[in-house]
């Protein structure tokens, strides 16, 4: 009677732990969320665009011509920053996985609290905001250009990389 007693309840223990463990839900990561892949997707396209607009470099002169568009990329690249830092950062390994995911890729990795993606876009703000004060102040040559592009591009990958990674 004492062997099945103590059987019974390591059943009962077994079940207890088996139900808190499947309870227990474990996020390993932010949440997928479409709307910013989406977003990262027209953005990319509109860069894009816009860097083969200018490819040919720009003048001051014209700048006008330029300052809206510069606006609108910058204020959709600061919404994204807005939508992708909404979203609660577990504290796990996840991040280290797609860092080393961007390391065998030769990309370099982003540090800090935020997902990897709302730095990475916050830098791309920047550069853009750079190239549009640069082009108001002088324009930008075709080197500029080519060097403006290659930042954005290096931070738009970081950004796609991480985002459809949580895609899973």
């Amino acid at each position: 009677m004492r062997n099945s007693a103590r059987i019974g309840v390591g059943i009962a223990l077994s079940t207890t732990i088996l139900v808190l463990i499947t309870a227990c839900a474990t996020t390993l990561a932010p949440s997928y969320d479409k709307a910013i892949v989406d977003g990262l997707v027209s953005t990319n396209k509109k860069l894009m665009r816009y860097f083969a607009s200018t490819s040919s470099g720009t003048t001051k002169e014209t700048f006008e011509k330029r300052e809206k568009t510069y606006n609108e990329l910058i204020g959709s690249l600061d919404a994204l920053v807005i939508q992708a830092k909404a979203r609660p950062i577990p504290k796990n390994n996840i991040t280290d996985k797609v860092n080393e995911a961007l390391q065998e890729r030769g990309v370099a990795v982003l540090e800090g609290d935020d997902a990897p993606s709302a730095t990475a876009l916050e830098k791309i703000s920047e550069t853009m905001t750079k190239m549009r004060d640069t082009d108001k102040k002088q324009g930008v040559t075709a080197f500029e250009v080519t060097a403006f592009r290659g930042q954005v591009v290096i931070y738009l990958d970081q950004a796609i990389t991480y985002e459809s990674y949580l895609e899973r």
